[in-house]
């Protein structure tokens, strides 16, 4: 006798996002500035270029019943079109993708370790006008239509456009981590164990702090006070710009792969512990000065791997180890599932600017954006 099992409910990850099957793992994922286009780079050097615009949006599937005024998400019915690939290994592991202008991207090639291009349809391009050094860090200035570009110790402004300098300056340390203040008027240069501060406009140190650590990445909060950063050695860097000093928040049990900013929420938060762990702002912890903690989402028993702030709202996404991405309010205990754990660790994790898309990167080779409906958050 045949049994037939019904089939599978879909769940709301299956209804709101868009998965591709990239076959190498996910290293990390970068919204160009007109959010139309994300590029994922790859852990064997090529890019994957995938376009935000869907066919089939989740809120062009929404349908609210007459009757009860309940809303439901019909299932999509036509197959996602293909990401478009680089054609051999392009972009260097350990230098991070940089947004180019409103479309495009900038990276470290592979081979030669040169500044390089990509299109928003994935074309890839050398910078020619650009230094002939290996680059070490990148970042953007989209409002004055400049990039950041690190060469070891040396540090350029060059245009956007074609990657003319534009200023340049020797620091007395290199550098491998870059971040940009909210207003584009601070640079915070990370290497060998200090971070200098500079006039974005013209390139003039304003400060240097010696802060120690594995530093995974590098943040700007708000105010501009305070900078913090992620470490490898299962620590959190804190750098209180005004006043010169660093601290670390140590003995997380894993390493902090990434903490952010929310000005929606007034709060640091960080990954590497059993549930997000934060503080409110301006209180953070400092020296002996305990700061005022926050608790956002439930404990478990898996770490939390990587968090992302969202940038419109009072909320953050989170991975744990298992695969499991969540959605939680910064300060609160609620939750929402966004994707149930699939046994792969997310590598990457990053909103676009206008918070509509999530973007996950898995180090078993899964792409996917998550749309959220407009009517989602009210």
């Amino acid at each position: 006798m045949t049994q037939h099992k019904p089939p599978q409910a879909m769940t709301l990850f299956d209804l709101i996002a868009r998965t591709w099957e990239v076959k190498t793992g996910v290293q990390a994922l970068q919204f160009n500035g007109k959010g139309t286009s994300l590029v994922a780079q790859l852990e064997d050097g090529r890019l994957a270029f995938v376009s935000v615009k869907d066919a089939e949006s989740p809120n062009s599937r929404v349908r609210i019943e007459a009757d009860t005024g309940r809303s439901s998400i019909r299932p999509r019915s036509k197959p996602l079109p293909p990401p478009v690939f680089s054609e051999t290994p392009v972009a260097r592991g350990t230098v991070g993708l940089s947004r180019l202008g409103d479309h495009g991207f900038a990276f470290a090639h592979a081979e030669t370790g040169l500044l390089w291009r990509a299109t928003a349809r994935g074309q890839t391009l050398p910078m020619n006008a650009a230094h002939r050094e290996d680059v070490t860090a990148l970042a953007i200035l989209p409002r004055a239509g400049q990039l950041v570009v690190c060469h070891g110790a040396e540090l350029s402004l060059v245009v956007e456009s074609g990657g003319a300098e534009w200023a340049h300056v020797a620091l007395d340390h290199e550098v491998t981590r870059v971040a940009v203040s909210g207003d584009e008027r601070l640079l915070a240069c990370w290497g060998a164990g200090r971070v200098s501060i500079l006039a974005a406009e013209d390139l003039t140190l304003q400060g240097q702090v010696a802060c120690d650590g594995a530093v995974l990445g590098l943040e700007w909060s708000p105010c501009k006070r305070w900078l913090a950063a992620g470490c490898a050695d299962k620590a959190l860097l804190l750098v209180d710009v005004d006043a010169g000093r660093a601290d670390r928040i140590v003995d997380f049990p894993a390493a902090v792969q990434t903490a952010g900013f929310s000005d929606q929420a007034g709060a640091v938060i960080a990954s590497g512990a059993f549930r997000v762990v934060g503080w409110a702002l301006p209180d953070l912890p400092f020296g002996d000065h305990p700061g005022t903690p926050i608790e956002t989402g439930k404990p478990g028993l898996t770490l939390v791997d990587r968090v992302a702030v969202h940038p419109k709202r009072d909320l953050c996404a989170v991975s744990y180890g298992t695969g499991l991405v969540m959605l939680s309010r910064i300060g609160h205990a609620d939750e929402m599932l966004v994707r149930e754990g699939t046994g792969a660790a997310v590598n990457a994790l990053t909103w676009s600017d206008d918070g509509a898309h999530l973007a996950i990167g898995g180090e078993d080779g899964s792409l996917s954006i998550v749309t959220f409906p407009k009517n989602m958050f009210k």
